[in-house]
């Protein structure tokens, strides 16, 4: 469409709105409708929509003449004739229509959000340099989380004395297009959410990172919070129901179905780059799920906002589900930990943004007027870089990052100050992407392909109508405290490794599981080499793609989160290259432990107990290793392995499984090639000069007392209470 088209179609669809808010009924508005020259020659002529009209309320006939109004019926109502088949389409199309119609009625409904997007593909394909005097882009100021300083450590405690006033929100309702998902069995295509990373889905592992951070507050506070989660699905590839599906399998988690609360993202039409509504088939649109943005609004009218309230909750943290590292040692603890005792409006937990990369960024805007200055830190979209005036600059000369930080989509929000936001601002950050190609259905019922995108949105900007006045111009060490909002950046690995789309050999793999696994096992390599453990040397991405990881250390988030508790647990030993050492319980004791081939212990469940179906946290099973060699031939590297998926074939291992309040111990013993030790309910297993023994016990045999001392370190004490059954 060309620019002057476009300019003339917007300035027509303004004239609408602004007649149409005039009108104080669907029947005046209907009236209004009737009178305009699109309507009146569509309908001059006899066809089918004319008998399903007869039918509607003024309400659904509203919604129906303003897709005619826009020049969209004789595209959205192309179709010969009436009969059941088509009848039940149309009953579906106008439920669709009526969505669109109610949730976007602060743009105009129907007629509103066309040209919305009609303005946004005007302002992408034929941009205008961003104007505004007095406007300047600042390098946010904000606590670095690297360095492990007394203010960050007050901070992390903070945090998780503050759990108990925030709930989450999970937008969990990506379709993941890029990431080619479907079910094995019956090819069905299936939506992010379901990606099977580390062996579980992208869901259990937000819901196990909350679970670690629950644990650490009971060990620190003696006290079981259970975090109130929202969660925005979407119907998008049947995505709300697999989200359900996945509760209701893993029983909820062990909490109750009453903490976690469901609203369903909106789909949206899509448009074609000439400005058509895209549709698959006659009287079928191409829906996608709208942009996050709409997150704010959705929680506010389905009620998440007054149930947080309602659990005493006043703050909260939104964590989108395409990014399994951001759960890593502190980053989110400190996020909860300054916004909460700060008492801040909004906050962003950031980290180095790499060059010409496709992330948006983190600045501060200030602006002058002749009375005063005005501050808001806020997000802008790599999309708008050109435009603003943005460029790829390098922090300094030669490093692969930009001067910015990279917006994470990791958020702390007060609640109160976005219910007074969404009053003026429902739907923050609009924007469009054109690049996907998308069908269109022609006149003589054939489908064409060409470039579309729907009305997005991003929840950060949601911070764009987050301001602070002054009367002077802010010195830069005043930046940190005066504002309402707050930044805080954390090393990038682990703050930011998405899953967004599937690799393909030889393409970049930023984006990817393959990317997010290597991230993720970097952290915890680090981490032992933090636990005083000899390592292999540490290969690159191309080596790891070709030859796979050095080594595999994974856990389950209540060992620590914070890498700072799972130094004290684990100390020193020595692990070979290749080598596998997983823990999935909460209570480990290992020391000078020896490493060539598979590791696995398993705790049933991890750190606690069920009662009535309830996760109660007490510690549960534990495992002590000192003076352990472990020998055996572990992961088959000659075999295809799903290392991301944690699908692995193994030659060899040790294994350990430990049901409900069992314990291992071994000590000053090797442990070669296959072996299995499975540890019944209640009772303690004891290896030692390669002799066996189990006994049963009738409560922990030792644990580790958690508590901060003056510097808000946490200590971890060993507590010896053995107590043997005869």
């Amino acid at each position: 469409m060309e620019k002057i088209e476009l300019e003339k179609k917007i300035e027509l669809l303004n004239s609408y709105i602004t007649a149409l808010k005039e009108c104080n009924s669907y029947r005046e508005k209907i009236n209004y409708l009737d009178q305009l020259e699109p309507v009146k020659d569509y309908l001059a002529a006899p066809m089918p929509i004319h008998l399903f009209m007869n039918l509607l309320t003024d309400e659904s006939e509203y919604a129906i003449k303003s897709v005619i109004a826009i020049g969209q019926g004789p595209n959205v109502f192309n179709f010969k004739y009436l009969d059941e088949s088509q009848f039940k389409k149309l009953i579906i199309l106008l439920e669709q229509l009526l969505d669109i119609e109610i949730f976007y009625q602060f743009l105009g409904g129907i007629i509103g959000y066309h040209n919305t997007l009609l303005k946004l593909i005007l302002e992408h394909y034929f941009p205008e340099p961003y104007k505004e005097n007095h406007l300047c882009y600042i390098q946010p100021e904000g606590l670095d989380l690297k360095g492990n300083t007394e203010e960050v450590k007050q901070i992390i405690r903070l945090g998780i004395e503050s759990l108990h006033s925030l709930g989450i929100i999970f937008p969990v309702g990506g379709a993941g297009d890029r990431l080619n998902l479907r079910d094995e069995s019956t090819g069905e295509a299936l939506p992010a959410a379901l990606l099977p990373f580390l062996g579980k889905t992208l869901l259990d592992l937000l819901i196990r990172d909350v679970q670690g951070e629950e644990y650490l507050a009971y060990k620190l506070l003696n006290q079981q919070f259970t975090t109130p989660i929202a969660l925005m699905t979407s119907v998008e590839k049947n995505n709300h129901i697999h989200i359900l599906e996945i509760f209701k399998k893993n029983q909820w988690f062990g909490r109750s179905p009453k903490d976690f609360f469901f609203f369903i993202q909106p789909l949206v039409p899509v448009i074609t780059i000439d400005g058509n509504w895209s549709l698959s088939a006659p009287l079928t649109l191409t829906l996608k799920p709208s942009g996050h943005g709409v997150l704010w609004k959705l929680a506010e009218e389905s009620g998440v906002f007054t149930w947080f309230k309602d659990c005493g909750r006043v703050q909260c943290l939104v964590r989108q589900i395409n990014n399994p590292v951001a759960g890593t040692d502190q980053g989110l603890l400190a996020l909860i930990g300054m916004g909460c005792s700060k008492n801040k409006a909004f906050g962003f937990l950031s980290c180095e943004r790499l060059l010409n990369a496709d992330e948006g960024t983190n600045v501060l805007i200030e602006k002058q007027d002749e009375k005063a200055f005005e501050y808001t830190l806020t997000n802008i979209e790599y999309t708008e870089f050109a435009i603003r005036g943005i460029g790829e600059i390098p922090a300094k000369e030669g490093s692969p990052y930009s001067i910015y930080p990279t917006n994470t989509n990791l958020l702390f929000a007060n609640i109160d100050t976005i219910q007074k936001i969404l009053k003026k601002c429902p739907l923050p950050g609009q924007l469009v992407n054109m690049k996907s190609n998308v069908p269109y259905l022609e006149d003589n019922g054939n489908i064409s392909y060409l470039r579309g995108g729907r009305l997005e949105s991003t929840m950060q900007n949601i911070a764009d109508s987050i301001t602070d006045t002054f009367s002077e111009p802010l010195k830069k060490e005043q930046l940190r405290e005066s504002l309402k909002s707050f930044i805080l950046f954390n090393d990038r690995s682990k703050t930011i490794s998405t899953t967004k789309k599937s690799y393909k050999k030889g393409e970049n793999p930023v984006s990817t599981p393959e990317q997010a696994y290597y991230d993720m096992l970097y952290n915890h390599y680090r981490l032992l080499e933090e636990c005083q453990f000899d390592l292999p040397a540490w290969q690159s991405m191309e080596n790891y793609l070709q030859k796979g990881p050095s080594l595999i250390f994974l856990f389950h988030p209540a060992l620590g989160p914070l890498y700072t508790v799972i130094r004290q647990k684990i100390r020193k030993g020595k692990i070979t290259h290749g080598s596998e050492l997983q823990l999935e319980i909460a209570e480990a004791d290992i020391e000078d432990l020896h490493l060539q081939g598979s590791l696995l212990v398993e705790g049933s469940p991890p750190f606690g107990y069920y009662q009535n179906q309830m996760l109660k946290y007490c510690g549960g099973c534990r495992c002590s290793l000192h003076r352990v060699t472990i020998d055996n031939q572990g992961i088959d590297r000659a075999a295809s392995q799903f290392y991301w998926k944690n699908k692995l074939t193994r030659n060899e291992s040790v294994k350990i499984i430990l049901h409900e309040g069992a314990e291992f111990h071994a000590e000053d013993v090797t442990l070669k090639g296959n072996q299995m030790f499975e540890v019944p309910p209640f009772h303690r297993m004891v290896i030692h000069s390669n002799k066996k023994e189990c006994t049963p016990i009738e409560k922990p045999s030792w644990s580790w007392n958690y508590a901060f001392n003056a510097k808000n370190d946490i200590i971890l004490t060993k507590k010896d209470q053995i107590s043997y059954l005869n």
